[in-house]
């Protein structure tokens, strides 16, 4: 297995089911390929998907929440047949009810935190390639259209420059759908950071327990590895020029400070945002010293000052205000997946394909009920695993972090749903899916009656 696996404490590739062992190492080689190379990736993952329905069918049927998932599922067809365009609508659904089973089985697969440390670590070595890519995307142009045969093949899905110009996009195409990456994998790097500090006197390097002192922390390869990949990581975020991404990411900074009582760093970062938010908002006499200080690519976003020009179709605003008439025109079924971009062109005369929002995308595609029910199946979920985390078993306390990183990291997924919507993106939708499965597969391990194994 890959010599990584030295970097992560305790950790061990052995599922702790041996029918389930196959599965996991598919799950592991297909999130590793799958953010750079989807069309690959996705074949060991859902070759984990089908091994462990197969070998765990009985313990996926005993969970309550797949059945309403299912019930779910079923409506979900039937309002789409009432669509504006019936077909589409339900060609739409590719990007909802697969995900259903995808949950089902990994909320199954993943049980211990050791998994969760092991698909972190993954997932933050997959980000490489992409951030190498956006960087030499938007510094060196790479990227452009390559003609063979007349027909212009698009290398790699990059755009030089940046698409919009200016802004990373990398292999996602789009800067939007990079930021939320971006943001995602920054919070899991984040925690495990903390989770490192947390056991930096039991560094592992080369198979080899290395006895850091406090003092001497900075001898740890793997602190060492993650402040630089948080800094790389960083600046690939702002080159996004996503502020639902910068907020997320401050958000989840702030969060990791509090937790670790490191109230020094709150008042830092506090003292910052004072500052970049004088520069973006304050009267004239404050914010023009500040403005020298702080670039004009970050006051100018925050405005939106670097855009002042655009259309009131384009704004969101008009957007939510539009998907909201047409929750109120039909609020039982929605006007089916795919239709909102249509409609709103045939309004506004301008391409606008979601209305950048999670509850009013599925309001006015499937109907409020749907939006209620899916809400609702999510909410349980993520108030479980933080009940769970707030009273985390004593046998698994030295990976409350960890597990802790997994909630902030969907809840920042959540969080930069409410101004865009990420769900058309694979991977995105994906990522998404397996931290929410993740939850619920710690907590399905932590009842007494589904526990099979002590976790640490």
């Amino acid at each position: 297995m890959p010599n990584f696996l030295t970097l992560i404490p305790g950790s061990t590739w052995k599922h702790p089911h041996p029918r389930l062992q196959t599965a996991w190492n598919f799950a592991r080689i297909g999130f590793l390929i799958f953010p750079a190379l989807p069309a690959i990736g996705v074949f060991p993952i859902f070759i984990a998907l089908v091994l462990t329905w197969k070998n765990a069918t009985s313990e996926i049927l005993a969970h309550q929440v797949n059945w309403w998932l299912a019930l779910l599922g079923v409506w979900s067809i039937g309002v789409s047949l009432f669509g504006v365009e019936p077909g589409d609508a339900l060609l739409g659904l590719a990007n909802l009810l697969p995900h259903f089973g995808f949950f089902a089985a990994y909320s199954v697969l993943i049980q211990t935190t050791d998994q969760l440390r092991q698909l972190a670590w993954i997932l933050l070595l997959s980000a490489i390639p992409v951030m190498l890519l956006g960087f030499a995307e938007l510094w060196l142009h790479w990227g452009g259209d390559l003609a063979i045969g007349g027909t212009p093949i698009h290398i790699l899905g990059l755009h030089p420059g940046g698409n919009p110009l200016g802004r990373m996009a990398s292999l996602f195409g789009y800067a939007t759908g990079l930021a939320e990456y971006l943001q995602m994998v920054f919070i899991l790097a984040l925690g495990l950071w903390v989770d490192t500090w947390e056991h930096r006197g039991e560094d592992r390097w080369q198979g080899e327990l290395i006895r850091s002192k406090p003092v001497e922390i900075w001898r740890s390869p793997k602190l060492i590895y993650l402040t630089g990949f948080l800094v790389v990581c960083g600046t690939a975020l702002m080159l996004t020029s996503s502020r639902a991404a910068w907020g997320g990411a401050i958000v989840s900074l702030l969060i990791f400070a509090l937790y670790q009582a490191w109230y020094w760093l709150l008042g830092l970062v506090a003292a910052v945002m004072a500052i970049v938010f004088s520069s973006a908002y304050a009267p004239s006499p404050v914010k023009a010293p500040l403005r020298a200080i702080v670039p004009r690519y970050v006051w100018a976003r925050i405005t939106d000052e670097m855009y002042p020009d655009r259309p009131e179709a384009l704004t969101r605003v008009s957007q939510f205000k539009f998907a909201w008439k047409l929750i109120q025109e039909r609020p039982l079924t929605g006007w089916g997946l795919q239709s909102f971009g249509k409609l709103y062109q045939a309004y506004s005369h301008t391409e606008v394909p979601q209305p950048h929002n999670l509850l009013l995308m599925l309001s006015s595609s499937l109907g409020v009920p749907f939006t209620i029910g899916l809400v609702s199946i999510v909410g349980w979920i993520v108030a479980r695993g933080t009940i769970l985390f707030l009273d985390f078993p004593i046998d698994w306390r030295p990976s409350r972090t960890i597990f802790f990183t997994f909630i902030i990291a969907f809840g920042g997924f959540i969080m930069f749903n409410m101004t865009d919507v990420t769900l058309p993106d694979l991977r995105l939708n994906a990522l998404a899916w397996l931290l929410l499965a993740s939850i619920c597969g710690l907590y399905y391990q932590s009842q007494p009656t589904r526990r099979s194994r002590v976790i640490e």
